[in-house]
């Protein structure tokens, strides 16, 4: 192709640019709004590797999200969930991510959504999950180090050099100590030093796929005939159990359903795929990963529902631990 008459890149297009301030994201990403020379809108995510906590706790020098994409594995995704990604490429060394603009669309932490809606949002990853069984592509996180991204063995590094998130997860954790039972107390601990007790049997179980790994309402659009899905900087290879226990200890306060219910629906959904002990098992995973969230809300806003929240993941910690399927 004689370059002088290539098409013009998503850089070249763009004719006007603002910082976009009102969204839910705390990883340290700057984001913006662009306009394309068409008129089309777009968002622009600038991955700084000094503030960005999903460069900085793994190392890496390119963000997962544009190493996705170019690989074409975003592509790849089953017709039931679409990403948004249109463009990367550097700029100041920085890495920027080009996204079509679903601000109007996209839930949010204030978001409820029905029973129904939440089974759809379930079932799009599941098809992923099915899609990508056996064949998670590489670079991604590992189930282990997934579920043990906000563990003080990570935070507190970050919480003495100021992070504001990293401060904050820390003091989620010492409430935690402080009103979880001895025993789930001692159970979490153990997860955060090793998490292969706990990974390692899921994987066993359930396989090994590609999860988006951070699959929350805030980062979910519902379009007429699909689920699209951003912020793809936590995508993991591990078993489906850790998707859906992550959705459930962020999101299930969010849905006009108990848990139980939601645990039901994800039951039905998988069938004879899974056994269910499976989930339950599972379970765990989600206090080990939002354990000081729980707490901060028992402690901090103990209106009924947090409490009751807090009391029904230490009941589903034991749970897991009565499967007896722990590698203790």
């Amino acid at each position: 192709m004689d370059v002088s008459k290539a098409p013009p890149t998503v850089p070249d297009r763009i004719r006007d640019r603002h910082p976009l301030s009102d969204h839910d994201g705390a990883s340290g990403a700057l984001l913006e709004r662009a306009v394309l020379d068409d008129g089309t809108r777009l968002v622009l995510k600038t991955f700084d590797p000094v503030r960005d906590l999903t460069m900085r706790i793994p190392r890496r020098t390119v963000p997962l999200e544009v190493e996705l994409w170019r690989s074409g594995v975003l592509d790849r995704l089953p017709p039931r969930l679409g990403h948004t990604v249109v463009g990367a490429w550097q700029e100041r060394g920085n890495w920027l991510l080009a996204m079509r603009d679903v601000t109007h669309t996209v839930l949010s932490y204030e978001s409820q959504v029905t029973r129904e809606t939440c089974a759809s949002i379930l079932r799009a990853a599941d098809a992923m999950h099915q899609a990508f069984q056996g064949g998670a592509p590489a670079g991604t996180w590992s189930a282990a180090d997934r579920i043990g991204v906000f563990s003080p063995r990570v935070m507190s590094g970050l919480a003495d050099s100021g992070e504001p998130l990293a401060e904050w997860v820390m003091a989620g954790w010492s409430m935690f100590d402080s009103i979880a039972p001895p025993d789930v107390r001692d159970l979490v601990a153990l997860m955060h030093e090793r998490p292969q007790v706990l990974t390692d049997p899921l994987t066993e179980m359930g396989g090994r796929t590609l999860l988006h790994g951070d699959y929350w309402l805030p980062n979910i659009a519902l379009e007429p005939y699909r689920i699209v899905a951003i912020d793809w900087a936590l995508a993991t290879a591990g078993p489906p159990a850790i998707e859906f226990v992550s959705f459930l200890v962020g999101c299930a306060s969010q849905v006009d359903a108990s848990p139980d219910l939601l645990l039901a629906d994800i039951d039905d959904m998988w069938g004879e795929r899974h056994p269910q002990q499976y989930l339950t098992l599972g379970l765990l995973g989600g206090v080990v990963e939002m354990g000081w969230n729980l707490a901060y809300h028992a402690t901090e806003h103990p209106e009924p529902q947090s409490r009751d929240a807090f009391e029904w993941w230490v009941e589903a910690a034991r749970r897991s631990a009565a499967t007896g399927l722990l590698r203790l």
